[in-house]
């Protein structure tokens, strides 16, 4: 039941809070928002095309409910992976420039 969703938790939702709890005081907000908003827009778009092309479907039987003919667990998956990505960009960067500061 809710698999979409259930899938999202455990794997993009919950690791983007632990992530963005320890990027907190590295992350520019602003940026981040734009580049949240860019890439979702795409996406939707995308998205809407691909589903109403008949690229792709849902099982009606593991989704919430539908907005707009895109499930909305999709929304989410628009919003938190890409900052799941921004985020493990900002951890690895993160570790990579400590080791540069402690060689030198």
């Amino acid at each position: 039941m809710y698999l979409y969703l259930q899938l999202l938790g455990i794997f993009v939702i919950i690791p983007n809070i632990i992530l963005l709890y320890l990027n907190r005081k590295r992350i520019h907000v602003k940026t981040m928002m734009t580049s949240l908003i860019i890439l979702f827009l795409i996406a939707t778009v995308w998205d809407q095309l691909s589903v109403r092309m008949g690229l792709w479907s849902f099982s009606q039987e593991e989704i919430i409910g539908n907005l707009f003919g895109i499930p909305i667990e999709e929304y989410l998956f628009f919003l938190f992976v890409p900052l799941l990505c921004m985020n493990v960009y900002l951890i690895v960067e993160g570790v990579f420039s400590k080791d540069k500061r402690t060689k030198v």
